[in-house]
């Protein structure tokens, strides 16, 4: 068992970490508020735009732990809009590469790409040695947390 004053110290610093993790998800969400999007949609104009490349529906759902209901409704209402197509790929059952617009881009590019200028100048004032520990770090405590939570 642990010692109250380590179980202190975990403590103020689980919620030190929860509360930066919430800050965050907050400074993304004050984004897609201001663009009047929904946070999900946010990541998809991020995917299409910054992240660039060709993306389907099922990759975005990955890259964002997104479910698959809610991107396919933000791409088909996009479509819709005329923001975005999807193409199917050639010997694949039923996927299809998501496909933005002259139009799509313009709007999407009004979205993300102030805040992810503000990334890269935030990501630039840390040292390379910064940025890698930080994202080696955070990804070990995820491994170590999904471990804890999805194994019985």
């Amino acid at each position: 068992a642990l010692s109250s004053a380590a179980s202190d110290v975990y403590k103020r610093q689980l919620e030190k970490m929860n509360q930066q993790v919430k800050e965050l998800a907050a400074i993304y969400h004050g984004v897609a508020s201001k663009a009047g999007i929904s946070d999900n949609e946010f990541w998809v104009w991020y995917t299409l735009v910054i992240l660039e490349g060709e993306y389907s529906q099922q990759d975005i759902c990955d890259l964002w732990s997104l479910p698959k209901q809610t991107v396919n409704t933000i791409v088909t209402n996009l479509s819709k809009k005329g923001f975005l197509v999807l193409e199917a790929i050639p010997g694949t059952r039923n996927r299809k590469v998501i496909r933005i617009t002259e139009e799509g881009k313009e709007y999407g590019k009004s979205i993300v790409e102030k805040i992810y200028r503000a990334e890269k100048n935030s990501f630039e004032r840390m040292s390379e040695e910064e940025r890698e520990m930080c994202i080696a770090l955070t990804e070990k405590y995820i491994t170590f947390l999904k471990d804890e939570v999805y194994t019985e």
